[in-house]
C-alpha cells in the first residue's frame, strides 16, 4: 500500500502494519491518492532503471 505523510509530505510504500513516517517518524500519514501513487510509482520505476544499469 502507498502513504502520504501529512506531516513532511514524504510518499513512501509498505506491506503490514505502518506506525509512522520512515523520514520525520510522524504518526500522521494517509493512504496515498491516485495521482501520489502515481508519482510515487514514476520514482520508484525511475530507481530500478537505475539500480539495474
Amino acid at each position: 500500500m502507498m502513504y502520504c505523510c501529512e506531516g513532511c509530505g514524504f510518499l513512501f510504500r509498505r506491506t503490514g502494519e505502518v506506525k509512522e513516517c520512515p523520514v520525520c517518524e510522524s504518526s500522521r500519514f494517509r493512504s496515498a491518492t491516485e495521482e501520489e501513487a502515481k508519482r510515487l510509482n514514476v520514482l520508484l520505476n525511475k530507481e530500478e532503471v537505475t539500480h539495474r544499469s
